[in-house]
């Protein structure tokens, strides 16, 4: 804060903002009193901030997405926002300006209300308590049309992975699929055909235990689909390892 207000000048200011540990959301009132009120010349403002870890008082009603959103939408703001209640009287809010203009998204939870992010090509979903189920990820194929990279942590079991699928889900344009600290659910979603088409994908970061899971040993049909236009896969774990003479059929374009 500080050094933004210093810049006495500055006339346009996009802002990415992850905050941990305070005792109440980032509201509206807070961005123009510690932000807007000391950038007079301030015209074009768009922001994404996630306040995080926020110790809530037992005793006060808890703010809802409507009581936050309003604060911005006093101030002449375009907003949309979703709040996380979570163990230990946690908060966590994210909140971002409207249409949203950057490129990257980072840290969307189960909560994510959906929308239209047509200028976003790199998003981040995770979730430390909830599972991301199958109509979540059709949510995210039809917010997200031209992602390009998908960076996923989740380590919950999906709850409706048994339940009949109302429709195949299309990445039409990902490229790059990264995995962090995920429950394998999350690899048979994208990887099976049956769940998902990645007609672009090229890269993936995994972990190689359940890329040999999710593909039987590498003879699964189900996701030859999605793996044979694979041009670079890196694991999370360094190791030595021969690669049988499937892997390489499996995945021919390997460079």
């Amino acid at each position: 804060m500080p050094l933004l207000r210093r810049m006495t000048h500055l006339e346009k200011l996009t802002l990415a903002l992850r905050v941990g540990r305070k005792d109440s959301f980032i509201d509206g009132v807070y961005l123009d009193n510690y932000i807007v009120s000391h950038l007079p010349h301030l015209h074009t403002f768009h922001f994404n901030i996630i306040t995080e870890y926020v110790s809530m008082n037992q005793q006060q009603p808890k703010p809802t997405p409507d009581d936050i959103r309003r604060t911005f939408i006093e101030r002449g703001y375009n907003v949309d926002c979703y709040i996380d209640y979570e163990f230990y009287n946690l908060g966590r809010c994210h909140v971002y300006s409207l249409p949203f203009h950057m490129e990257c998204l980072y840290h969307i939870s189960h909560s994510f209300p959906g929308g239209m992010f047509n200028n976003v090509r790199v998003l981040h979903l995770k979730d430390n308590y909830h599972p991301f189920e199958h109509k979540f990820f059709a949510q995210i194929s039809r917010s997200f049309p031209l992602l390009r990279r998908l960076i996923l942590s989740n380590g919950e079991e999906q709850k409706e992975k048994h339940e009949e699928k109302s429709s195949i889900i299309e990445f039409s344009h990902l490229v790059e699929l990264t995995y962090y600290s995920v429950h394998i659910d999350y690899v048979e979603q994208f990887l099976s055909e049956s769940n998902t088409r990645l007609p672009c994908l090229n890269k993936i970061h995994i972990s190689y235990q359940n890329l040999v899971s999710v593909t039987e040993n590498f003879t699964r049909s189900a996701t030859r689909m999605n793996c044979e236009k694979l041009k670079y896969i890196t694991f999370n774990q360094k190791m030595a390892m021969v690669h049988s003479k499937d892997y390489y059929l499996y995945f021919p374009l390997l460079l």
